[in-house]
């Protein structure tokens, strides 16, 4: 069964009993719970993400694996001006490796809004972010921890990321 979300299931719907299983996850609409990521995936229309609280709107669950953002955007809860306007929510991300290894988050495309980090690259060895804009996320537009290997961060634009209150003073990558 595939992990289709979104508006576009009826249309996305009608092309799976046709695609063999060498086609991408196809992704639109508004998610109201985290999107796991078990095979390629690809947006298909822009993303609103209004999941629950300290939780990521994308996580991979799955290694060797890529989410193609192909020009569209991921939004968050927070304050479209003022980005968190000094109050994060740690852990809300819009997407998580998760602990995965060589998976791909691939541009163009834009994340913002989220009350955490845009991307977190969280116990991964050889994940890639590239070709993408992070913007007025409250934390750090892409954020690798201490407990990955190899990340190759290339080719971004992280502007208006972080906040001006004490200990929130993360920024770009």
């Amino acid at each position: 069964m595939r992990n289709v979300a979104g508006v576009m299931v009826a249309a996305v719907t009608a092309v799976g009993w046709f695609a063999s299983p060498a086609f991408a996850d196809l992704v639109s609409g508004t998610l109201t719970r985290t999107f796991v990521i078990v095979e390629d995936t690809d947006l298909i229309g822009d993303v609103t993400c209004d999941v629950a609280s300290n939780t990521a709107c994308f996580s991979f669950a799955a290694p060797d694996v890529e989410l193609r953002l192909n020009g569209f955007s991921i939004t968050g809860r927070a304050d479209a001006t003022i980005g968190c306007g000094g109050t994060n929510a740690n852990g809300e991300a819009g997407i998580t490796t998760n602990n995965m290894s060589r998976v791909v988050i691939r541009g163009p495309g834009l994340v913002q809004r989220f009350r955490g980090d845009g991307i977190t690259v969280a116990g991964s060895t050889n994940a890639r972010v590239e070709s993408l804009t992070l913007s007025t996320n409250c934390m750090s537009g892409v954020r690798i921890l201490g407990t990955s290997f190899g990340t190759i961060v290339e080719g971004n634009l992280a502007t208006r990321n972080g906040s001006a209150a004490a200990g929130l003073l993360c920024g770009g990558i």
